[in-house]
């Protein structure tokens, strides 16, 4: 069986080039330069490390023809103009056979970076990327990306983090609505949260139902000023952040009470209710019985 790097990582690029990075929830989006001057009678192979992800190549000057193969398959590229792209599966381990100088962008989108831009956009998961015309496909958005992304990898002392992030982000939704055909299929409620903040919001939640967390707290962390995120949250999730809690809580308080060693007094207080009272009301409200009701039908 063929083993793949991580996503979480960049790759090696052809010549050991340093890259671009910029991260989506859960891969890398890289981007590198590949730039020689390749002498008469000298050979240079490019070749990149089977896994399951994309490259796409960007010419940044004209491309001659060269010897190239693909899932072990030798074929002869035609000459590729500047401006110019291809994009190939790294699973079928594309390498070529260079004879002539270089220059080509290289951007590289691995499957998990994929499904999170496909998520983020509520769209369904993109089987494929793929040039409409190998070789000679253009695009003006590339075009006018490509000083920003040349400038960032020729600079990395001069880096700034957050805005390469959001320049690498941006060219991974552009592929993969234009290359992989996606497409949202649900909008996003008016006024409701994008899925990273409703994700981040509710693990916030989850992680605090013994102490409880301040919806100040939850709102800062999802960039949003309180009032703005309360009702954002309530449009996306059907639930303001309080009652949301409060089913959380009892959805934790159902586990334990499982356990019949365990005091309901004592849950009450692991689920971060404020009394036995208080546990008894709110558990009775999203249950539609009382916690020892609920256990008796359980044990």
């Amino acid at each position: 069986m063929r083993s793949y790097k991580s996503s979480r990582s960049a790759p090696l690029f052809p010549g050991g080039q340093p890259g671009l990075t910029g991260l989506t929830q859960s891969a890398v989006l890289s981007a590198s330069r590949l730039s020689l001057q390749i002498e008469p009678a000298v050979e240079f192979k490019a070749e990149m490390m089977a896994e399951d992800a994309f490259i796409l190549l960007y010419q940044l000057r004209d491309h001659a023809s060269h010897e190239f193969w693909i899932e072990g398959r030798r074929t002869c590229t035609p000459a590729a103009p500047r401006g110019s792209l291809n994009i190939f599966n790294l699973s079928g381990e594309p390498r070529a056979l260079l004879t002539s100088p270089v220059d080509t962008l290289f951007l590289h989108i691995p499957r998990a970076a994929l499904d999170d831009i496909a998520e983020e956009a509520r769209s369904p998961r993109l089987d494929h990327l793929a040039a409409p015309d190998p070789w000679t496909t253009f695009d003006p958005i590339i075009e006018q990306m490509q000083p920003l992304l040349l400038d960032a990898i020729a600079n990395p002392d001069q880096a700034n983090t957050l805005l390469h992030d959001h320049l690498m982000l941006a060219l991974g939704a552009h592929i993969a609505h234009r290359y992989g055909g996606m497409r949202p299929i649900v909008e996003l409620p008016r006024g409701g949260l994008a899925p990273w903040q409703e994700r981040r919001a509710k693990e916030l939640i989850d992680a605090s139902l013994s102490t409880g967390v301040s919806l100040r707290d939850i709102a800062e962390e999802c960039r949003l000023s309180p009032a703005h995120f309360s009702r954002a949250f309530k449009a996306t999730v059907g639930l303001s952040p309080t009652a949301w809690m409060q089913s959380r809580r009892t959805e934790r308080a159902k586990a334990l009470l499982e356990k019949a060693e365990l005091p309901t007094a004592e849950i009450a207080q692991m689920c971060g209710f404020a009394d036995q009272s208080h546990f008894t009301r709110v558990f009775s409200q999203y249950a539609g019985c009382t916690p020892v009701v609920w256990r008796r039908s359980r044990i």
